[in-house]
């Protein structure tokens, strides 16, 4: 498979900056291509496959809430353009406020606990019951495996996957999902406005 991608070269910004500095970008660098990569993947998997990586997403922003809270305390922060400094402040306006109803806390905080974790007894049980309820009266239950493969990497169990987005899609909302899509966004702008102004 060929890749759209070009291999190349780019000012090693790391030289400049302290060990905090530099580790921050780091995590923001992973972060932005991780977002990428599954908006990628969203866009180019079957819909069972595809409900993986829209929560995967999710999660990473939680983790760039974390991420970002101390940004403006480091030392590079100086070096900020008014693009960088606005993208950060919209970045923290959507991202930052850790209260029980925020966006962080209250939505992607529950389903990264749920995509990584895999400990449903700790979730909001109000949402697991009947969820489970469901679950329990089918008859039958969903799989998926590759044919003429015999090995153990060969099933999915899609069952778990539509419990696992009907759980999800339980805290959205079309305002949310849009919220979220440019907060993904804006942590991609912020992270290439931050290293366009590290490498000048």
């Amino acid at each position: 498979m060929t890749s759209p991608y070009e291999s190349g070269f780019s000012k090693n910004v790391f030289q400049q900056l302290d060990t905090e500095c530099s580790l921050c970008v780091l995590g923001l660098c992973l972060a932005s291509h991780d977002i990428a990569l599954h908006r990628t993947l969203i866009d180019n998997s079957e819909a069972e496959e595809a409900s993986y990586h829209f929560p995967a997403s999710l999660s990473i922003l939680r983790e760039v809430a974390k991420i970002i809270e101390p940004i403006d305390k480091l030392a590079f922060a100086t070096r900020f353009s008014q693009k960088t400094k606005d993208l950060l402040r919209d970045l923290k306006r959507d991202l930052q406020p850790f209260q029980d109803n925020s966006l962080t806390k209250g939505t992607l905080k529950p389903i990264r606990d749920v995509t990584f974790h895999y400990d449903f007894a700790k979730a909001d049980q109000n949402r697991i019951g009947s969820l489970l309820a469901e679950i329990k009266n089918e008859r039958e239950l969903k799989v998926r495996a590759s044919s003429g493969d015999n090995s153990i990497l060969r099933y999915r169990h899609t069952f778990a996957d539509a419990f696992r987005s009907k759980l999800v899609a339980s805290y959205l909302t079309k305002d949310l999902v849009d919220k979220i899509a440019v907060a993904a966004v804006n942590v991609i702008a912020f992270t290439d406005s931050l290293l366009a102004d590290l490498s000048l």
